[in-house]
């Protein structure tokens, strides 16, 4: 429509303009669409393959702590300093996020749940963050951070097992008497719950009374067999705290760019509307002032 050039007055021009403006808005807004509808099918791919992971480490998880619980329970608690308790003079707190953004309020809660866990503590308490964002975060809070760590987008267990190694360093050299991890837990595509809970000293899960006790033979010994079980167990939790995230967070993102899409699609339809209302008004102005101008000719 170029209504201005024949009639050069105030209102063609702004009629021009704004279906100008309105047209190229929607062009905008549908480029933005495709976007996040992508991103949206990306993360679902992600979520359903990090659900997966879950369903199969979670059992693993479970029949490590039962082997654990039962290999303690015949050494007792006092051979190894990661099950034994002791004086709190420093706690740790592993905390884990994204690495990057667009992930609806993932990243809020578990960074809001985390602060509210720290500032309840009368002890010491220093971070390790897991995720870019958590870091940010703690960083402008201006809270002690002793290391940071990228989130990984492939979770191995040679990745977690470097990480188990740096927190149990930290933990037999008495720098910190207590440790804690904070995650978002994978319920559903709709629900994660921020979690929080305690990583060593490890408390091995009682076995029912109903169960019956076998006595194995531990070779080279139970304590070696205990040693080794516990630092595997430390890097089974890891990897699985990480996964539980990752789910947490490909679903969280999933449903964030699901409603973007949508939210763009209202919008496209909203401009659409007022696009073509203002397209119909400016030719109607336009044959009304054809018709004007040729009855004034008329007469």
């Amino acid at each position: 429509m170029r209504i201005a050039e024949y009639y050069p007055d105030t209102r063609n021009k702004t009629t021009m303009l704004s279906v100008s403006n309105v047209k190229r808005k929607i062009k905008s807004i549908k480029n933005i669409r495709q976007i996040t509808r992508a991103m949206m099918l990306v993360a679902a791919a992600k979520m359903k393959k990090a659900e997966l992971s879950i369903r199969s480490a979670r059992p693993y998880a479970q029949s490590m702590e039962q082997i654990l619980s039962s290999v303690a329970m015949r050494a007792g608690k006092d051979v190894h300093p990661l099950l034994t308790p002791r004086e709190i003079q420093g706690q740790l707190v592993i905390m884990v996020t994204s690495q990057r953004g667009l992930c609806g309020g993932f990243n809020a809660n578990i960074t809001k749940n985390t602060l509210n866990f720290l500032m309840q503590q009368t002890i010491p308490t220093t971070l390790i963050c897991i995720g870019q964002k958590g870091m940010l975060y703690f960083k402008h809070m201006k809270w002690e951070i002793a290391a940071n760590h990228s989130m990984p987008d492939k979770i191995t267990y040679n990745g977690c097992e470097d990480i188990a190694k740096e927190i149990i360093e930290l933990y037999l050299s008495h720098r910190f008497d207590r440790v804690y991890i904070s995650y978002n837990e994978f319920n559903s595509v709709f629900q994660h719950c921020p979690t929080i809970k305690q990583l060593i000293p490890i408390e091995p899960t009682p076995a029912p009374a109903s169960r019956s006790i076998t006595d194995y033979v531990y070779e080279p010994s139970i304590n070696i067999a205990l040693e080794q079980l516990l630092a595997q167990d430390i890097v089974i939790q890891i990897q699985r705290v990480l996964l539980e995230s990752a789910a947490a967070e490909h679903s969280a993102r999933m449903v964030a760019m699901e409603s973007a899409t949508k939210s763009a699609g209202e919008m496209i339809d909203a401009l659409s509307l007022s696009y073509n209302r203002a397209r119909q008004a400016g030719i109607t102005r336009e044959i009304s002032e054809i018709v004007g101008a040729a009855e004034a000719l008329e007469g």
